[in-house]
């Protein structure tokens, strides 16, 4: 019986598995001996993801800015409350009763308001008058524009916004500041007999608040009380926890109130931003397309020039898996390289925009640092996930033709 020499494949069969440090060695040679190529596909690579993350942080820091200038921590849990129709439907103590029996509610704040007219110095204006507790001023996030303090602690005590000023003459906040004004209200709705008085009250500014166009006094809640009035204007319903907030709004609209919260605006403002992140990473995603083709160039002319190579190994029995995990590490060496530099990139372009930002915000006399890039941690392991993957889908092509090549074919044609 002839005795049969051992062709390379049963060779193969009883050759363990090349040791992944062996094919890391041999992959990074590779690279680095065609240095020109290789750093030319990562830095498409760079530019491509650099342009994803940049754009990407860019719409999520310009939604945090948005987002904290319309609520803060304290209006996000509030619940504005009004009645479309003040005649037929009123807010009164028994609404703030029904309301706060609710266990989920910390506080109700509460504000009167009525047409008026101010004088001052011979000057008068028509005004829009409101009569509030503090709670209510304080969630009204009211802003001084002069004064010390929005705290009301005597009756003839008033807040005006910047807007009465002008229409009265008076250009600085600061000049307004204790001087007196007289206010006139034709009349004040009593809800329990329907009647209605004028009010007349002289009163002194304390502060100088900066809200809408038009005219605005704020005064306390008892000013309009001790007068007869008890019927309210608006309330303002602080819930114990954001998650409450929906189940009070459904409550006061069974009762027939209108109501409005500032999370309304917050999911506005989160849908156009989540549009415009999805249009901002589109536009990224151009450059990331360039990329991918420069790598699939890569790996194939890389599979190409060293046809000879690998028909070597794997007549000296290297199998198809270890010649598969040869091109899997060189393509994820590319797309994790370039990944994690375009993020460092992107990221330090970032912080130093936001640097000149703020910079230039503290030359013109603002406290705070302006920050409009955002690159949360999920958007590090999203973006590395993604390189990843994509790295796995170019080098499919090549590592499986690479597997497929016949040692005795690749030797003889070479």
């Amino acid at each position: 019986m002839n005795k049969q020499h051992p062709t390379s494949l049963d060779a193969s069969k009883r050759v363990k598995s090349i040791r992944p440090t062996v094919l890391a060695y041999i992959a990074l040679r590779n690279l680095w001996s065609k240095r020109l190529r290789t750093i030319l596909t990562i830095s498409g690579v760079v530019i491509g993801i650099g342009a994803i993350v940049f754009l990407i942080s860019l719409g999520l820091g310009l939604q945090s800015v948005v987002s904290d200038q319309v609520v803060n921590s304290s209006d996000i849990k509030t619940v504005d409350v009004t009645t479309a129709d003040s005649k037929s439907l009123r807010l009164t103590g028994d609404s703030i009763a029904k309301i706060r029996a609710l266990g989920t509610v910390e506080q109700v704040a509460k504000s009167y308001a009525s047409g008026g007219s101010v004088t001052l110095d011979g000057a008068q204006t028509d005004s829009v008058i409101y009569a509030a507790d503090d709670a209510y001023l304080n969630l009204s996030s009211l802003r001084l524009a002069a004064g010390t303090s929005i705290k009301l602690d005597q009756p003839n005590q008033v807040l005006v916004n910047q807007s009465l000023l002008k229409a009265i003459g008076i250009t600085k906040a600061a000049d307004a500041v204790g001087k007196n004004l007289k206010i006139h209200v034709s009349s004040i709705e009593q809800t329990a007999t329907d009647n209605r008085k004028p009010l007349d009250i002289t009163v002194t500014v304390l502060g100088v608040v900066d809200t809408g166009s038009g005219a605005e006094i704020y005064m306390r809640d008892d000013v309009f009380s001790n007068a007869g009035a008890n019927q309210y204007a608006q309330l303002k319903v602080v819930a114990n926890r954001q998650q409450d907030v929906n189940g009070i709004r459904k409550f006061i609209d069974g009762l027939g109130y209108t109501t409005a919260s500032p999370i309304d605006t917050l999911d506005q403002v989160n849908q156009i931003f989540n549009f415009f992140t999805f249009i901002l990473a589109g536009f990224g995603g151009i450059g990331m397309t360039i990329a991918v083709l420069g790598m699939f160039n890569t790996l194939t002319i890389s599979l190409l020039e060293r046809t000879r190579e690998i028909g070597l190994m794997v007549s000296l029995g290297a199998r198809a898996r270890d010649i598969k995990r040869l091109f899997v590490i060189e393509a994820l060496t590319l797309s994790f390289g370039g990944g994690l530099l375009g993020l460092l990139v992107a990221v330090g372009i970032g912080h130093l925009i936001d640097l000149i930002l703020s910079r230039s915000a503290t030359s013109r006399g603002v406290t705070e640092s302006i920050s409009i890039f955002s690159t949360p941690w999920w958007l590090w392991v999203g973006v590395l996930t993604f390189v990843g993957i994509v790295g796995m889908i170019v080098v499919f092509y090549p590592a499986r033709r690479a597997s497929r090549i016949s040692p005795i074919d690749a030797l003889r044609r070479e």
